[in-house]
């Protein structure tokens, strides 16, 4: 690649504004600190619990290290000073800081039922981007508070208490259809149950005893884990037969899956986007994303969004919990045999700002390595 065409590609690749396609809410400022609840090194790690100490000894947790303290300003040779500079940050100007991190990001795009808790209304988050943020409707969530108002109908007749959550969890999905606030749905069914979804719904008994069978292993105080197979693969079906229908409309709003990396409560196995190939098939309709490049599974994800029309693959998370060659190693897989224009960028960005900022920071960094070897024919396809 000749020097000016490096010079121009480096510059786009730096300067670009970003569009978030996948991110979470942050902290306030009076829970941005309590390391208890919400850990600094879960910027680095899906690890928890005892787990998470191990941390320390991974790649991408050494590598935040060092880049960390640019952003904060200042130097720092542990992670205990790393902290106290961070603390001061937070204490003179949190919202300072959250500018900082989101430096470059025109969009974000939340899936804002992560949590309910301790954390800012999506509408925040304006501030600090030049467009305005857009929410992703997490389908698991607005099940499980569904549930909740049904408990006073589980003595009623099946027929009654299925009828009613099947009609209200219709309705929810059509009213985020119709929001202009909501950009897209996501579902966690690879957390609960797997990717492995059926692309036919059950029949009506085994909905009725798969809803009956989740409504029994909570209570209206603690909640609801939305978690029995027949009933999480009907949440999806109807939400991809709506995104079907309203598209017909010109209302176009994708679903995102989480695939992939993930919590140590997840199926590995059962997390490879392969098991949903039937899925894909029989809703060719509706628009599709593979979110968290679908590490280890990033070839697979690659190998769907190549074949089918409606799949795209998106990069996050990997930036910056995977180390800084095996990002590039992923950032190539993806462009394996996957079209350019069928990838889409996201951080996964959550609770912390430097989630973001060493995500969009990270992915930068390996795009212009990894473009860097491209020939001027391939450069050119990119409009570098």
């Amino acid at each position: 690649m000749a020097v000016h065409e490096y010079a121009s590609l480096r510059q786009l690749v730096r300067t670009h504004p970003l569009i978030d396609n996948h991110a979470h809410n942050m902290l306030g400022r009076e829970d941005v600190t309590d390391y208890d609840s919400y850990p600094l090194e879960s910027i680095v790690s899906e690890a928890h619990g005892r787990a998470i100490a191990h941390s320390h000894t991974t790649l991408p947790l050494l590598r935040a290290m060092k880049q960390l303290p640019e952003l904060y300003g200042t130097s720092c040779s542990s992670w205990d000073e790393l902290i106290e500079a961070r603390n001061q940050w937070v204490k003179d100007d949190y919202e300072g800081l959250v500018r900082r991190c989101l430096e470059g990001t025109h969009t974000l795009l939340l899936d804002d039922l992560l949590s309910d808790e301790d954390v800012e209304v999506y509408t925040w988050h304006d501030r600090f981007t030049t467009g305005a943020t857009r929410r992703i409707v997490r389908i698991e969530a607005v099940a499980a508070s569904l549930l909740v108002d049904l408990m006073d109908y589980q003595r009623k007749p099946d027929e009654t208490v299925w009828g009613l959550f099947r009609q209200r969890f219709l309705d929810a999905i059509d009213h985020a259809m119709n929001d202009p606030a909501v950009v897209g749905f996501k579902s966690v069914v690879c957390y609960r149950t797997g990717l492995d979804v059926d692309p036919y719904s059950a029949d009506e008994d085994a909905l009725t005893a798969s809803l009956h069978r989740t409504l029994d292993s909570g209570t209206k105080r603690s909640g609801y884990r939305v978690e029995d197979k027949p009933l999480n693969d009907w949440l999806v079906q109807q939400t991809l037969k709506a995104i079907t229908f309203k598209k017909r409309t010109g209302i176009v709003k994708p679903i995102q899956f989480h695939t992939g990396l993930g919590d140590n409560d997840i199926s590995l196995v059962k997390a490879n986007p392969a098991y949903m190939q039937p899925l894909i098939a029989q809703y060719q309709d509706a628009d599709i994303v593979l979110l968290h490049s679908a590490y280890p599974y990033t070839q697979e994800a690659g190998y769907l969004a190549s074949v089918y029309p409606n799949v795209y693959l998106d990069l996050g998370e990997v930036f910056p919990m995977v180390s800084r060659d095996g990002q590039e190693k992923i950032l190539r897989q993806s462009l394996e045999i996957v079209p350019i224009n069928r990838l889409l960028w996201s951080t996964d960005g959550h609770f912390h700002p430097e989630s973001y900022w060493l995500a969009n920071r990270q992915f930068r960094q390996a795009l212009e390595k990894v473009c860097s070897n491209f020939n001027p024919q391939i450069a050119s396809l990119l409009n570098f």
